[in-house]
C-alpha cells in the first residue's frame, strides 16, 4: 500500500514541479519577448503608414495633375472651336495651341503617369503588409484595389500619344477635316473617365488608412494587456501546480506518526 502512495506522490511531485517550472518561465517568458515584438510591430506599421502616406500624397498630384490638363484642354477647345468658325485658319493660332499642348497639358499627363506608378508600387508595399499580417490571428484587413489603377496607368498610356497627335493636328496647317476636334474630344473623354476613376479611388485609401489605424490600435492594445493576462493565468496555473506539490510531499511523507 505504501509503495502505491509513493508511487503517486513522486507522479505528482514531479507532475506539480514540471508544472510550476512551465508556468514561471510562460510568466517571465511573455515579458521578455513583449519588448521584441513591439519593436517590430512598430517597424511593420511605421512602413505601412509610410506607403499609405506616399501613396496619399502622390494621389493628390495624380489629382492637380489631371484637373490642371483638363482645365487646360478646355481653353485648347475653346480656341479650337473659334479658331474652326473663321473662313481662312489662322497658322500662328495654330501653333500656339499645339505648343499649348505640347508645353502645358502633355508635361501634367506625363507627371500623372510618374505619380501614378508611385501610387501602384506604394499599393503594392500596403498589400503586402497587410497580407503578412492577416497570416496572424485577429489581423487581417483588406488591402487597396490594384485593378482600377491599373485601368486608369492604361488610360494614361493610351492618352498620352494622343496629346501628342492632338499637337501635330492643330500645328498642321493643312489639317484633315475634324479630325483635330475629333482627337482633342478622344483626349478630354479619356481625361474626364481618369478623374472619375481617380476620384472613387481616394475614398478606398482613406478606408485603408483607418482600418490600418484601428488595426495598429488594436494591436498595441492587445501587445499591453496580453502580457498581463497571461502572467495572471500563469499565477493562477503556478498556484495549482504548487498545491499539487504539497499534495504530492505529505502523500510522500505519510500520516505523522508512521513508521
Amino acid at each position: 500500500m505504501m509503495f502505491w502512495k509513493r508511487l503517486v506522490a513522486s507522479v505528482a511531485l514531479i507532475l506539480g514541479a514540471a508544472g510550476l517550472l512551465l508556468s514561471l518561465a510562460a510568466g517571465v517568458g511573455v515579458w521578455i519577448i513583449k519588448e521584441p515584438v513591439t519593436e517590430r510591430m512598430t517597424r511593420v506599421f511605421d512602413r505601412l503608414e509610410a506607403a499609405l502616406q506616399v501613396a496619399d500624397q502622390s494621389l493628390g498630384q495624380v489629382k492637380t495633375s489631371l484637373a490642371n490638363a483638363a482645365k487646360r484642354l478646355e481653353g485648347v477647345n475653346e480656341e479650337q472651336r473659334k479658331l474652326a468658325q473663321q473662313p481662312k485658319k489662322d497658322s500662328a493660332l495654330g501653333r500656339l495651341l499645339a505648343r499649348t499642348v505640347q508645353q502645358k497639358i502633355a508635361p501634367e499627363i506625363g507627371s500623372a503617369q510618374n505619380k501614378l506608378q508611385t501610387i501602384a508600387e506604394s499599393a503594392v508595399v500596403v498589400n503586402s503588409v497587410l497580407q503578412d499580417l492577416g497570416n496572424l490571428p485577429f489581423l487581417s484587413t483588406s488591402g487597396l484595389d490594384v485593378g482600377r489603377l491599373e485601368k486608369v496607368k492604361s488610360l494614361l498610356s493610351d492618352v498620352s500619344p494622343a496629346a501628342w497627335e492632338l499637337s501635330r493636328l492643330l500645328g498642321d496647317p493643312e489639317p484633315e477635316a475634324d479630325a483635330g476636334a475629333a482627337q482633342l474630344s478622344r483626349v478630354e473623354r479619356a481625361l474626364s473617365t481618369m478623374q472619375g476613376l481617380i476620384d472613387e479611388y481616394e475614398p478606398q485609401l482613406e478606408q485603408v488608412r483607418r482600418r490600418t489605424e484601428d488595426l495598429k490600435s488594436s494591436t498595441f492594445k492587445g501587445l499591453s494587456l496580453a502580457p498581463i493576462f497571461i502572467s495572471l493565468v500563469c499565477l493562477w496555473i503556478g498556484l495549482g501546480q504548487l498545491s499539487l506539490l504539497c499534495h504530492g510531499l505529505s502523500w510522500w511523507k505519510g500520516p505523522k506518526g508512521s513508521a
